[in-house]
């Protein structure tokens, strides 16, 4: 599951594939088990299969920092050199004369531009459509639904160089997009194109579009949105093309061209470099520039507990597609190859150590120091608001954490607040992570409202909040809630409740007046600690009521545990 902080996510990275695909690629015959044993050593998942035709088509699960593993020649390329078939290479491209000038008029609305001239690719129908699969595949995840990047592929013998991307008024455009055969303005294609409407945000609120025009003046497509019909559609019979990546992220873009680059070499294409001559600076793509890493066996054996010698390390790192020398025995060093989007520090290349050993092999051993475990003083005051409360007579609860808007917002009386948003949810009704506790209490009694009253729950549970000032954008926060549902209950029950539960914990507090949507006007009060508001109480609106089909009166309390005792934020986990 993808969290998204007030965006759209990201799918989860699913390869199709047949196992004949697979099999050609490998160069060997491979049975189901054998790959499943293999994907999982490797640290990915056979997800399902179904047999079709005679063959199995295979559903992947790619881990999800490998974009270059997308595609079947680069799952195939990893897989060939971690089984011993093949070694590390390094990619060849010819210095080429093409060149992309790029205007000044992009820097507003996605400045970065690479490419790659790919010449005598061995195209058939079926290499095609996994190349479009390819680009689709990036475009929902690495390529963050071409926000980041987006993917041109171009037949090139149609094309006059040099190409210029530009920006043009949208009244301006006209061109035939892909699959059409009527001209459309730029504006038109994001109102009545398919592709055009799926993708028309990326393009939301600017003056002027993107667009790449070659020398006699042919619009070849309009990023991020859509190919040219005439220039900018490749078939079965292009053995020449051109591929082209833009975006508003340059590394992603330099790192989509590279993967792309090295998809089409392992696939027998021949690489030509393009220029990509900016209004400051002129530079080359795509960007096969090997990193190179040195990583000690004292960090290996640190982080891993496996003491290895450093030929070993390095044999190991090759199978991981390292170029990878032992420069003494203690040390080695290691070039990352272009396609690699995953290495950021040493702690990623001892991870490819323990793959390449397989963590099977590492032998468990216990810790030398022994130590009795203990709860945290913030695990005793969470106990001790449980134990008050069960004392009280209260039934315990645990709710779900994701909710949807209409529930946490719309049935609370609330403004909806649209932060935290679950992308690409398959159920309809999960959209967002609870805010707070109350709404998710009052769903579970509604589904129970038939039973005897009264109705006497609480729960102590996380919620999120959102809050930029952190990396993760949201931080988690402990609340306790409290509900009674009875013909005779008032405001003076829940009151009780509260004082009681403060009391126990040791708390001075102050009981202010608050308005709150959510409760009867002047039946709410705000209880406050230090002079900072940390929950309330009151009896809940009829309207509320009413939203959740419970018919008879109802008090609740929601406090936050966090902001009584000071605990510090504890930063929410993203997926």
């Amino acid at each position: 599951m993808f969290f998204s902080l007030g965006s759209k996510g990201i799918n989860l990275p699913i390869l199709d594939v047949s196992l004949s695909r697979i099999q050609e690629l490998l160069g060997k015959r491979i049975t189901l088990e054998e790959l499943e044993d293999l994907l999982f050593r490797f640290g990915m998942e056979l997800d399902s299969y179904e047999k079709i035709n005679g063959d199995y088509m295979l559903k992947i699960e790619i881990t999800p920092d490998r974009p270059d593993m997308l595609s079947p020649i680069g799952l195939a390329r990893a897989l060939r050199m971690y089984v011993g078939v093949d070694e590390p290479k390094k990619y060849v491209v010819e210095r080429g004369d093409y060149a992309f000038i790029v205007d000044s008029s992009v820097a507003e609305i996605r400045p970065y531009i690479a490419g790659v001239v790919v010449k005598n690719v061995p195209m058939n129908q079926e290499f095609l459509e996994e190349i479009i699969y390819v680009q689709e595949k990036l475009h929902d995840t690495f390529c963050r639904g071409r926000k980041k990047a987006s993917i041109g592929l171009y037949p090139l013998h149609k094309l006059k160089w040099p190409i210029r991307y530009t920006a043009e008024n949208p009244e301006k455009i006209k061109f035939k997009p892909l699959d059409t055969l009527k001209e459309m303005t730029g504006k038109e294609i994001l109102e009545k194109h398919p592709t055009g409407i799926r993708y028309a945000h990326l393009l939301k609120n600017a003056r002027r579009y993107p667009l790449l025009i070659d020398a006699e003046n042919h619009i070849l497509s309009m990023p991020p949105i859509i190919n040219s019909e005439d220039y900018g559609k490749i078939d079965a019979t292009t053995r020449d093309l051109l591929v082209e990546v833009t975006g508003t992220h340059k590394p992603t873009v330099e790192m989509v061209i590279n993967i792309l680059a090295t998809m089409f070499a392992d696939g027998g294409g021949e690489l030509i470099t393009v220029k990509i001559k900016y209004p400051d600076k002129t530079e080359e793509s795509p960007y096969f520039k090997y990193r190179k890493l040195s990583v000690s066996l004292k960090q290996i054996e640190d982080l891993l507990g496996l003491k290895i010698r450093a030929s070993d390390a390095a044999k190991l790192l090759k199978r991981m597609g390292y170029f990878a020398k032992e420069t003494n025995n203690e040390l080695i060093e290691v070039e990352v190859p272009p396609y690699r989007t995953d290495i950021w520090h040493i702690v990623d290349i001892i991870d490819d150590v323990a793959r390449a050993y397989c963590y099977d092999n590492i032998q468990p051993e216990l810790t030398p120091i022994f130590t009795v475990g203990g709860e945290t003083k913030r695990q005793e005051m969470i106990d001790t608001v449980r134990e008050v409360l069960l004392g009280l007579g209260f039934s315990e609860l645990f709710t779900f954490a994701l909710t949807s808007f209409e529930d946490q917002f719309t049935k609370m009386r609330l403004p909806e607040k649209r932060e935290i948003v679950i992308a690409e949810a398959k159920e309809a009704k999960i959209q967002t992570i609870r805010y707070w506790l109350l709404p998710e209490i009052l769903k579970s009694l509604s589904y129970n409202r038939r039973k005897k009253l009264p109705f006497k729950v609480f729960e102590v549970s996380d919620v999120v909040i959102r809050d930029d000032k952190f990396e993760t954008r949201a931080y988690n926060e402990t609340h306790v809630a409290v509900v009674i549902v009875d013909p005779n209950v008032t405001f003076t029950d829940i009151k009780a409740v509260a004082e009681h539960l403060l009391n126990a914990l040791g708390v001075k507090y102050e009981l202010k007046r608050v308005h709150h949507p959510s409760f009867i006007e002047g039946r709410v009060v705000g209880v406050y600690v230090n002079g900072k508001e940390v929950g309330f109480f009151g009896e809940l609106h009829p309207e509320v009521l009413l939203n959740w089909k419970l018919t008879f009166p109802t008090v609740a309390m929601e406090l936050s545990l966090d902001k009584i005792f000071g605990w510090e934020p504890r930063l929410l986990e993203i997926a």
